[in-house]
């Protein structure tokens, strides 16, 4: 694996920062189902507990992406504890992160998602 491919699935699990509504529903169109394909059949080719470190780190994906999308929203991740409350916790969250992002206080959790750190913008002096 390149260093560059290493980097990105690294950033694909940061805790931290934001992820666009359009990103979100990517992640678990493209991502998600290929991660979830992999759990499954780790566990029935190795059996447990050897597929255990793999379903970690998907659990750790799917955290990474619901945060990242609550953080764009202005909310914490620790929003992702409502998912305890059965029906109602999981249904609230993806209403929740189907609404449109960037509220005024989700700069607290990073920059505005799709805006490099490099980018020059011109305004008003």
């Amino acid at each position: 694996m390149s260093s560059s491919s290493a980097n990105s699935v690294l950033r694909e699990l940061r805790l931290g920062g934001r992820v666009t509504r359009s990103g979100f529903w990517l992640r678990h169109l493209s991502i998600v189902p290929i991660g979830l394909w992999l759990v499954i059949a780790a566990a029935e080719t190795v059996g447990r507990p050897y597929d255990l470190p793999l379903a970690a780190a998907f659990v750790l994906l799917l955290v990474s992406i619901w945060g990242r999308r609550l953080h764009d929203r202005g909310r914490s991740a620790w929003w992702l504890l409502a998912t305890l409350v059965p029906v109602l916790g999981p249904l609230f969250l993806i209403v929740e992160c189907a609404l449109r992002g960037s509220s005024p206080t989700a700069a607290r959790f990073g920059p505005e998602p799709g805006l490099r750190a490099d980018y020059v913008t011109v305004g008003e002096s």
